[in-house]
């Protein structure tokens, strides 16, 4: 329901009056609605199209909203309408009050996964999708049998956009900066490991720092590079690898480690999935790795959609479980 401090954060110039004397007629929610759509697209002929309007429409609509605030809003820089220091204030409250009105006039009827048919769509990078996702397919099969799983490919830049547009209700993994019309929570840390064939390199475990610098490795690197962290920190430690060959395919990984005495050092979640699925064997790094924080990040309208909700939980539990100890135990 639209509380009066939400309607005051949006309509800056008219809170200070009474709230039974605001002339509800100049806060016509359809004005809003272009708002988000001009704010989201940057143009007036995309807002127009993705709002099924005329563009004269949304420039009429869009002269309002400057009557309305008092502002400019967006203006235009070369080819894009670029939003002013105050639409930017009022693109989150915005956010909030249409989220709040689709609340309002479609409420939810709770969440019942046993039953639910509903198609869930998560943005994930490869690394979560060999790690994570693998782990959450399994959970949600069980406690949601007629659910289905879409995963889209996810790096840092495009998260934001995926979720701004609908095309996926959740993202999870490495997200560099969230807007403030997206919520985010930490899921869970990663440290690095390493991964080889026991059949190939009889190694004790855990590794020690002595055969894993024996061995030639093999990187996975999206920019084809043939130096990562691991080998920026060696250097620090007076110590150095050989790196035989770099891939940016996660999933050639397991082949070529059982051709060879090599080892892969990966993410913590992926390097558990190829010891769990291929006979493969997982230690730690035998020297101190800084690892990474696993992001969660939704669009704030999705905040109380009762399936969202109860999919963010699934994740979080999938996300917490302990990959490097189950992984030790399948190897032995």
């Amino acid at each position: 329901m639209l509380s009066l401090k939400q309607i005051e954060r949006v309509c800056g110039s008219i809170a200070p009056m009474a709230i039974n004397e605001i002339d509800f007629r100049k806060i016509d929610l359809n004005l809003l609605v272009v708002f988000h759509a001009l704010h989201r697209e940057g143009s007036v002929s995309r807002a127009a199209q993705r709002l099924y309007l005329g563009a004269s429409a949304v420039s009429m609509s869009l002269r309002r909203l400057r009557e309305l605030f008092a502002d400019e809003l967006f203006v235009r820089d070369g080819a894009r309408m670029v939003p002013t220091a105050r639409a930017e204030q009022l693109a989150a409250p915005i956010e909030d009050i249409l989220a709040a009105a689709h609340r309002l006039v479609y409420p939810s009827d709770g969440f019942e996964p046993l039953h639910a048919e509903r198609v869930f769509r998560l943005g994930a990078s490869e690394a979560c999708e060999a790690g994570t996702v693998a782990a959450l397919l399994a959970e949600l099969r069980s406690l949601a049998p007629s659910a289905r799983l879409v995963v889209r490919p996810l790096d840092h830049l495009h998260a934001t956009e995926l979720l701004d547009a609908g095309e996926i209700e959740l993202a999870v993994g490495y997200v560099r900066e969230v807007p403030a019309r997206h919520a985010s929570e930490r899921l869970c840390h990663h440290d690095f490991v390493c991964v080889f064939d026991p059949r190939q390199l009889r190694c004790t475990l855990p590794i020690g720092l002595d055969d894993y610098l024996a061995h030639a490795h093999v990187l996975v690197s999206q920019r084809g590079d043939l130096e990562g962290v691991v080998d920026a920190r060696l250097r620090e430690l007076g110590h150095a690898r050989e790196v035989l060959a770099s891939t940016s395919r996660l999933s050639v990984i397991p082949s070529w480690l059982k051709r060879a005495p090599l080892i892969a050092t990966l993410a913590e979640d992926v390097a558990v999935e190829l010891a769990l699925h291929h006979g493969l064997a997982c230690s730690p790094l035998p020297f101190a790795l800084d690892g990474y924080d696993v992001q969660m990040v939704w669009h704030r309208r999705l905040q109380d959609d009762a399936a969202a909700a109860w999919f963010r939980e699934l994740v979080r539990r999938v996300a917490a479980a302990a990959p490097l100890q189950r992984a030790q135990e399948a190897v032995g």
